[in-house]
């Protein structure tokens, strides 16, 4: 999670005083609630403790990190370059 939130904070520290900082509001999209703030940093500790030695389960973490959502605004914009990143240090 570290490498995404220096991601989070480069993007978007001209715009936003929470770049890089988790959330401490609740967040949903349409009827889809991401992770409950209570829940976010217990969230955010399994999701870094996920292995990620290969493609899929470094597709099954980027999709976790997604429904944490741990930024209040440019998660998807983020962890987009953070699969990329773990992408080409993973698996080449």
């Amino acid at each position: 999670f570290e490498t995404l939130q220096v991601i989070h904070r480069y993007l978007f520290e001209d715009i936003y005083e929470f770049a890089g900082k988790v959330r401490n509001v609740n967040l949903a999209k349409g009827n889809f609630r991401f992770a409950p703030v209570m829940y976010l940093n217990a969230a955010l500790e399994g999701i870094d403790a996920m292995p990620q030695s290969d493609f899929d389960e470094i597709v099954e973490k980027y999709v976790e990190m997604n429904i944490a959502h741990p930024f209040r605004e440019g998660n998807g914009r983020s962890t987009r370059i953070w699969l990329d990143h773990m992408l080409g240090n993973n698996t080449g």
